[in-house]
């Protein structure tokens, strides 16, 4: 076949074509097709993604330099800057682009799977490739017009040298994070379009893939992102736009964010949570926003700059932040290719997994790719749970035992070395274990006096010392509210029997004299063991040494020693006492008088990948220790089974307790009970 004249005139007439005057939008639902679901190749409908039209028209701005796009899979974001950017480039404004992609071998893909099929299925766009062959390969296209579209991976030799009219930058977070030792992927993409000045544009788009900073969410400015690595970074150099749509009920606009979804996470079918999901207004409180309506919430969708508001009219206000990027975050459940039953079912399966493995990979990739949000690791929400269960305090008083509570039970952290100590802290139990912190408090001082001094106790070395607990916490009782003449005593004592060489070998002769009191039913040692019980969360074992040459404790086979699955068990204290933040079964109300350092021992530790929890130093956790031992005299009352309509004596309502010591119980108390030392002693 030979050239013809007109066909060359035709051809070279691309080299000095002006470009059309049509925003970046328009042009590519005139010029751009894009497959859809069901294979065919269409062109892209503005009403499937409406909040892309802004930012796709920022792409032929003068006005800005770059552009940065953080949104969740399935929100066509790809699709419309990157392929659509590309198809801008081809026909409308014929430019020298380069597509980088997170590797080589993805960006070959992304050549041969995506550019390369929108390309020859738009007929515009594919009026616009040269017809040699060797100008058209995966990686590498040339065009009518003489402009070059490279298709790359982030490295020094592809993101260096060479100047770009348009650069596009995908799946920002996965890329590294130095590329070839010559900095950021960013900071190479936008010197390479510095030679265009005002007419260059950058342009990157990812989902979050990198973590939150310890306490990168603190003192967080309008629409700043918590403190991260990759895109988001990128992003808080911006303008900062987010998403906002209006409530159907009031008119007025809140942000598009997972936040604001409503569904069960106390349901155990999962599924039924996610079907059942809705969305909520912050300024009505309307709680009926459903599904179906989310088309109509997308179409009326608007960018709200940082530093603006946006009034129920539409009316955007305020100063926008001055900078040369435009970028913006949107979040999961605007993205129309991804429904909120997905969403949700998505979260609620991978906090199952969690809760079942303590892996925390299912959620960190549901929070960053479904979500479009930044992960928090569970070792950072837990400093941040911290300040969260400060504010749930409420007005308590100390040694008094709300007329809700149905029994107590009391747990001992023994603590050994320069300060040690018993410490110890008083939970009351009510209907559907709900719970609360009665008192809390420390046996410091011994009953031995040297030089006029009481000393300081000593677990190890001192058993007599054990017998400080029998009148100071197995004996104790507490005055009911509204009941002044009343007094609830302890069901239960659970006590730590580790510790240092001597602890437990006196924890047994303790527990060897209280048996001869008859008052060990009251009483119990306990061991945490979470290895040997993977599948239980409680078992009874009586040690026995006796035969043993190298023994740390003298065990006879006598003493009943709680075995404790302490993981499982400071589970159910995650899940649930700190946890629950609405009451309601297993809550824990927190009184006021309970110093701020309780709540930092309660979040101290980490929950580890294979499930087992452990301190990342060696600041206290005694508070977290005494609430699972607080459970596990639960469930060795099996109270965690109790039929609340028909419950076991110990824990029936007040007028019913036989346990209840009421004043003529109280009177014969007095006269047979030896005085004895304050009970709360200062170290």
């Amino acid at each position: 076949m030979y050239a013809s004249a007109n066909s060359l005139k035709r051809d070279t007439a691309l080299l000095i074509k002006p470009p059309t005057r049509l925003a970046v939008s328009e042009a590519v639902a005139q010029y751009v097709k894009t497959k859809t679901p069901s294979g065919n190749w269409d062109y892209w409908d503005i009403e499937t993604a409406p909040y892309m039209v802004e930012p796709m028209d920022i792409i032929s701005s003068r006005k800005k330099k770059g552009l940065i796009f953080v949104g969740p899979a399935r929100s066509g974001k790809t699709q419309a800057l990157i392929d659509g950017g590309v198809g801008y480039g081809v026909a409308v404004d014929p430019s020298d682009m380069l597509v980088a992609q997170m590797s080589q071998v993805k960006a070959a893909e992304f050549g041969k799977k995506r550019i390369t099929p929108m390309l020859e299925n738009s007929p515009i766009l594919a009026d616009c490739l040269s017809p040699r062959t060797h100008d058209n390969n995966v990686t590498e296209k040339i065009f009518k017009a003489g402009n070059y579209l490279r298709i790359g991976h982030p490295s020094k030799t592809i993101l260096a040298s060479s100047d770009y009219r348009f650069v596009f930058l995908t799946d920002y977070d996965r890329w590294p994070l130095d590329v070839g030792g010559e900095g950021s992927g960013w900071g190479l993409a936008f010197k390479r379009i510095q030679t265009y000045q005002s007419l260059g544009m950058a342009v990157c788009e990812s989902s979050p893939g990198y973590e939150v900073m310890p306490d990168g969410d603190k003192n967080l400015q309008h629409h700043e992102a918590p403190a991260s690595l990759g895109i988001l970074s990128l992003y808080n150099t911006g303008d900062r736009r987010q998403l906002y749509w209006a409530c159907l009920d009031c008119g007025e606009f809140f942000p598009a964010k997972f936040e604001y979804l409503r569904f069960d996470e106390n349901e155990t079918n999962i599924r039924k949570a996610a079907r059942n999901v809705t969305a909520f207004c912050p300024h009505c409180g309307s709680n009926d926003i459903k599904p179906q309506h989310k088309f109509e919430l997308i179409q009326k969708a608007r960018w709200v700059p940082g530093g603006c508001e946006i009034s129920r009219d539409g009316e955007i206000t305020g100063e926008m932040i001055d900078s040369p990027l435009a970028s913006f975050w949107m979040e999961g459940p605007a993205a129309n290719f991804q429904t909120w039953e997905e969403l949700v079912y998505l979260h609620l399966s991978a906090k199952r997994d969690y809760d079942k493995t303590g892996s925390e990979k299912q959620l960190r990739t549901t929070v960053n790719v479904d979500q479009g949000r930044p992960y928090t690791p569970m070792s950072l929400q837990a400093k941040g749970k911290a300040e969260e269960l400060k504010e749930r305090v409420v007005p308590l008083e100390q040694l008094l035992v709300p007329k809700w509570v149905r029994f107590l039970t009391a747990q001992i952290d023994v603590q050994n070395g320069k300060k040690s100590r018993f410490s110890v802290m008083v939970l009351g139990w009510g209907e559907g274990l709900q719970h609360t912190v009665i008192d809390r408090f420390e046996i410091v001082k011994s009953n031995r006096v040297e030089d006029g001094q009481e000393k300081r106790v000593d677990p190890a070395k001192y058993s007599e010392d054990w017998d400080l607990i029998t009148d100071r916490v197995i004996n104790q009782s507490y005055q009911i509210e509204d009941h002044p003449d009343l007094r609830m005593p302890i069901t239960i004592t659970l006590c730590d029997s580790g510790g240092e060489d001597g602890v437990t070998d006196n924890a047994y002769e303790y527990y060897r004299r209280l048996k001869k009191l008859k008052m060990h039913e009251k009483f119990w040692l306990l061991k945490g063991d979470g290895k040997k019980l993977e599948s239980d969360y409680i078992r009874v074992s009586y040690p026995d040494n006796s035969k043993k040459k190298h023994r740390k404790a003298r065990a006879r086979g006598d003493i009943p020693l709680l075995l404790l699955n302490s993981n499982r068990f400071k589970d159910i204290v995650n899940n649930s006492s700190i946890g629950r933040d609405e009451p309601g079964a297993k809550y824990c109300y927190f009184p006021d008088w309970l110093p701020e350092s309780f709540y930092d021992e309660l979040t101290y530790e980490i929950r580890g990948v294979d499930g087992r929890w452990t301190k990342p130093g060696k600041k206290a956790n005694e508070a977290f220790d005494q609430f699972y031992y607080g459970w596990a005299a639960i469930y060795q009352l099996r109270a965690h089974t109790v039929d609340w309509e028909l419950p076991p004596v110990y824990a029936k309502p007040i007028e019913e307790n036989p346990f209840i010591i009421r004043p003529n119980q109280l009177e014969k108390a007095h006269k047979t009970k030896r005085e004895r030392r304050s009970r709360i002693q200062i170290a």
